[in-house]
């Protein structure tokens, strides 16, 4: 979806955009790279652009619902990212102009917000660096490949380290 922001960027005293946008089934494919999941659900954005001491910004709350793998025991997990925030407007043209920073948000084409652009911008950024199913996952033995969560498994819980089996002779 796009936004056109020129309304606002022309300053126009009631000029407001509220938007709510869900990604299509088809579009849902192409957050599954950036969000390492295995199936998205939904990808959600809602927000509202206006003037802002004399910017364009934009007040804007994402929600994805995907599955993913644990990182600990491999097990598909619903899990659920969400992103909030402000951001004041920038057409590539003005790159330069402002100091960007962390409170601006540079457009593609000028006056137009690309929806999937921004989400895939401030999605990935909240994107944790692993998924867990629960904070106490146990994960899975490094030997027989068990999954620890069900209960321990018959391996040997500690080995001898070859390096001192010169001192069995002494002792």
């Amino acid at each position: 979806m796009r936004i056109n922001i020129d309304a606002v960027r022309k300053r126009e005293a009631a000029a407001t955009i509220k938007f709510d946008y869900e990604a299509e089934e088809a579009d849902k494919n192409n957050y599954i790279a950036l969000l390492d999941a295995e199936k998205v659900d939904y990808v959600k954005i809602s927000g509202e652009i206006s003037q802002k001491n004399g910017l364009p910004a934009i007040d804007y709350a994402i929600q994805a619902g995907f599955s993913a793998l644990c990182a600990r025991c491999l097990k598909e997990t619903k899990q659920v990212l969400e992103a909030e925030g402000e951001k004041y407007i920038a057409d590539k043209s003005e790159e330069d102009e402002k100091d960007s920073g962390g409170d601006f948000y540079v457009t593609e084409i000028d006056g137009i917000i690309e929806t999937d652009d921004f989400i895939a911008e401030f999605l990935g950024v909240e994107k944790p660096y692993r998924y867990l199913c629960s904070e106490d996952c146990s994960g899975l033995c490094p030997k027989c490949g068990n999954d620890l969560n069900g209960g321990a498994c018959s391996c040997p819980q500690k080995e001898k380290n070859p390096a001192f089996d010169i001192l069995d002779k002494f002792f």
